[in-house]
């Protein structure tokens, strides 16, 4: 899978991506049975898209429903991603706190969490074995370097 620190997505092309969606993907109807032009990325479209059915209280602990304009942002993202060449995630979820969240597991025990926290903004956290944990947010803040670890967030010495 190519690394999602390899390209970085910028604040523009994820507002194209999510205004030329324009939301369509939404429709209040069921799941549509084919999501256009997603590509490999279609069945995490489709589990995107059916969350706009859950209502506040979903998961009867008091979780809250994604907003639509966290939900167009993550099928906006996915598109991106579609288009940089990154392999679709292995799990796509809704955290209780209605954010969206795409997970890979590689082989090699590399875990990859992208979480739409609001709109047209994501955290990334790549833990790799026997690496301090990495992060950014997406899109990239001016001036924040391509990757930081856990370590130095922390204000500790780095690799």
């Amino acid at each position: 899978m190519p690394l999602l620190f390899e390209h970085p997505i910028h604040a523009e092309d994820w507002a194209r991506e999510t205004a030329k969606r324009n939301g369509h993907a939404l429709a209040p109807s069921a799941t549509p049975s084919k999501v256009e032009d997603a590509g490999r990325w279609e069945p995490a479209v489709q589990k995107i898209v059916s969350f706009q059915h859950l209502d506040d209280d979903w998961d009867g602990f008091g979780a809250e429903a994604p907003s639509r304009a966290v939900l167009e942002s993550a099928i906006g993202l996915a598109y991106c991603f579609l288009e940089d060449g990154v392999d679709p995630p292995h799990r796509v979820v809704v955290s209780v706190a209605g954010e969206i969240i795409f997970e890979w597991q590689d082989p090699d025990g590399t875990y990859t969490e992208v979480e739409i926290d609001r709109p047209l903004h994501a955290e990334v956290i790549v833990i790799q074995p026997g690496r301090p944990a990495e992060f950014r947010d997406i899109p990239e803040r001016p001036g924040q370097p391509r990757r930081h670890s856990h370590a130095k967030l922390a204000g500790l010495p780095g690799e």
